[in-house]
């Protein structure tokens, strides 16, 4: 008879509303799909206390006697620039937080780790949507420009700095207000709980990166219970004309339009539309809670590389 393989042991970095989510996932639904939660670990430890002692990591020090095959982080940016090469030694990571990359010397290491140990770093695409055609206009080389806007309620922003003072006055304004436009590299830092959708197109499309992807963050009173997140994405054919996709991914609501001219001169249209519904200030919309637990599904070890999933 054959022999049964073992479980892959997930742990959870963060018990916010993702991190719940995924915990009740991995308990319920995690068996049946050779999956077990071995621990979940979060910054304020007494966040943890719902949870049996035995599921509780009071230190990530003792993350390598817990036999841990893939660690996420739904925690914070900080969790993976200050833990993520030690992670990599011991096991693959899903980064929750990709934001955390748009600091150039966390990016390195950890790929760095990832060539070193043979763990895989795996980015969720979360709300991201069309990451896949993204990254292959980027291998060809035709890829120009990438802009990412995002426009938010701003009770589900989390600014710091110059742009928590603008958002105090996009409320007492009433109406929408740019806070910021230009490239993503420094708004990660500025606003990272929101801008981790608009990392992951950066890292899908190296050739442009965290320097030359353009993003633009709105705080819009008026949209309370949902996220636009917009990508436009300009590429060049091999006839030498352009070729313009703007793609709106799935944060809250989702509308897709592709234009590409053919080789006769016509022009080929998609356009689609998806509204995922969230809570009143929310940073995460309820549709990317599932996005989330099908990308952990895929994460079975992929060797030393980066990879979407």
């Amino acid at each position: 008879m054959a022999e049964q393989p073992q479980p892959r042991r997930v742990g959870i970095l963060g018990y916010g509303k993702l991190g719940q989510f995924l915990v009740s996932q991995l308990l319920s639904q995690g068996p049946p799909l050779g999956l077990s939660l071995a621990f979940v670990w979060a910054r304020r430890g007494g966040a943890l206390e719902p949870l049996p002692p035995a599921l509780r990591l009071a230190d990530l020090r003792q993350l390598p006697a817990t036999g841990v095959h893939l660690v996420v982080e739904v925690a914070h940016p900080c969790v993976v620039q200050e833990h993520g090469e030690d992670i990599l030694q011991h096991a693959d990571l899903m980064v929750g937080s990709p934001s955390a990359l748009a600091d150039a010397d966390t990016e390195r290491r950890l790929r760095a780790a990832v060539a070193r140990g043979g763990h895989t770093l795996y980015v969720p695409r979360g709300a991201l949507w069309g990451c896949e055609d993204i990254a292959r206009l980027d291998r060809a080389g035709t890829l120009q420009s990438l802009t990412v806007s995002l426009t938010v309620s701003p009770g589900s922003l989390r600014p710091q700095g110059q742009l928590r003072e603008r958002s105090v006055a996009a409320v007492a304004a009433g109406t929408a207000v740019e806070l910021y436009r230009g490239p993503l590299r420094p708004l990660c830092a500025l606003a990272p709980n929101n801008t981790n959708a608009m990392a992951a197109a950066a890292l899908a499309a190296p050739g442009l990166g965290f320097d030359r992807v353009t993003a633009r963050l709105l705080a819009q009173p008026r949209v309370p219970d949902w996220h636009l997140l917009e990508v436009e994405v300009t590429a060049v054919t091999d006839g030498g004309r352009a070729l313009s996709v703007p793609l709106v991914p799935d944060w809250h609501l989702l509308e897709v339009e592709v234009t590409a001219v053919t080789d006769g001169g016509r022009a080929l249209t998609v356009t689609s539309s998806r509204r995922n519904p969230a809570g009143h200030g929310d940073v995460t919309g309820r549709a990317t809670l599932q996005s989330f637990w099908i990308s952990l599904q895929d994460c079975t070890g992929h060797g030393g590389c980066v990879k979407f999933c």
